[in-house]
């Protein structure tokens, strides 16, 4: 799936291994403006912050951001936790490999998938407990909310379904829309309204939209932009995170000519809009918004159809961020050559995600006091 989850090109192939508290370089080439409501707190000092990965070979990425320092993801494709810098294993049950945590809440639960031979499952787990806890049904879970409830999807007779979970209960079924399948299930907000896509087919016609679950159990999910059929679609639609005023930002992505462009679907969701792309590239991705401050991060990229051209001209993958008004900004990477991608920001203002460094290794970042690192490339 990415053209059923975004390319290969977005996501993190890397390795890490402990590292100090860098101060972000290089230097912005303009101070970044953003929002009265984005303004970071007052002790916010501007870092990037390398955090350490475990032994072997492999990448290491934060995917989701907690309280006090927490943050959480994978490293050498176990699913880890970090405190400050330090990284802590999630402990594996019997019959897995493998894995990754993709969310935490404000409380410290964590949610995620692991990985075995052939299968893989859905589980929650606390710092310190001794065991994960397998949720029933699950093949993978994508995100918690601040209420304990997580969301993700499983198979049950072959039938792919999305799920929300209360502790180790099922608690809703996600239905698409009616003439909709299933395709993604990847966010909820503390409300308990939830986000994902789905494909739709009409004789010889299909198209792709993202959907919205209302918090309300039993709610007739949305589409999240109209789309009247004429002929197969070369659009696709990944919503990836919505805030808590029901804000939803994710990827929109044209396979005709390559392109992905980030996206933002606001109440009451009958359109989409594109805030535009990073300096003179061409592709990006949303993949994060704050809880409260409508600060969206993700990547930027480029198109190996609509250029540079050749390809291998390209710069590196960037980590940008988007105070909600005016242009998408960069965020500073480890090495000027190397890729940088962001995957989570909360509402103090850090971002999490990945960045290369002089020895071409992939390391787990955090960006503090993001949007007075940003700056305009």
């Amino acid at each position: 799936m990415m053209r059923r989850h975004l390319r290969a090109a977005v996501t993190v192939v890397a390795t890490a291994f402990l590292a100090p508290l860098l101060t972000a370089s290089p230097a912005p080439a303009s101070p970044a403006r953003h929002a009265d409501g984005a303004r970071p707190p007052a002790d916010c000092r501007p870092a990037l912050q390398v955090l350490a990965s475990l032994p072997g070979s492999g990448g290491s990425q934060v995917r989701g951001l907690g309280p006090n320092a927490l943050a959480v993801g994978g490293s050498r494709g176990l699913p880890v936790y970090w405190t400050g810098t330090r990284v802590h294993r999630v402990p594996l049950p019997a019959g897995f490999t493998g894995g990754e945590v993709a969310a935490v809440n404000a409380k410290g639960l964590m949610a995620g998938t692991l990985q075995g031979t052939g299968r893989t499952a859905a589980f929650s787990f606390r710092a310190g407990a001794r065991t994960v806890t397998l949720l029933p049904e699950g093949a993978h879970a994508a995100d918690v909310n601040d209420r304990g409830l997580i969301v993700g999807d499983g198979t049950k007779s072959g039938a792919f379904t999305g799920l929300v979970w209360d502790g180790t209960r099922i608690v809703r079924r996600l239905a698409p829309p009616a003439g909709y399948s299933l395709t993604s299930v990847t966010t909820l907000n503390n409300a308990g309204q939830i986000a994902g896509s789905g494909d739709a087919f009409k004789d010889d016609e299909s198209w792709s939209a993202g959907l919205t679950w209302p918090a309300r159990p039993g709610a007739a999910p949305v589409p999240l932009q109209r789309y009247w059929p004429g002929g197969v679609s070369y659009d696709y639609w990944y919503p990836r995170d919505i805030d808590s005023a029901g804000r939803i930002v994710g990827t929109h992505d044209y396979t005709r000519v390559d392109t992905l462009t980030p996206t933002q679907w606001l109440p009451p969701y009958t359109t989409e809009t594109e805030p535009g792309l990073l300096g003179e590239r061409t592709s990006g991705t949303f993949e994060a918004i704050s809880p409260t401050t409508n600060i969206s991060v993700g990547t930027a990229l480029d198109s190996h159809m609509v250029g540079p051209f050749p390809p291998e001209t390209a710069p590196p993958l960037q980590a940008q961020i988007w105070p909600g008004t005016g242009p998408l900004l960069a965020l500073p990477r480890l090495t000027p050559e190397g890729d940088a991608q962001a995957h989570a920001i909360s509402d103090d203002q850090r971002v999490g995600g990945s960045a290369i460094d002089a020895t071409s290794t992939t390391r787990a970042v955090v960006w503090t006091c993001a949007l007075r690192q940003a700056y305009q490339p």
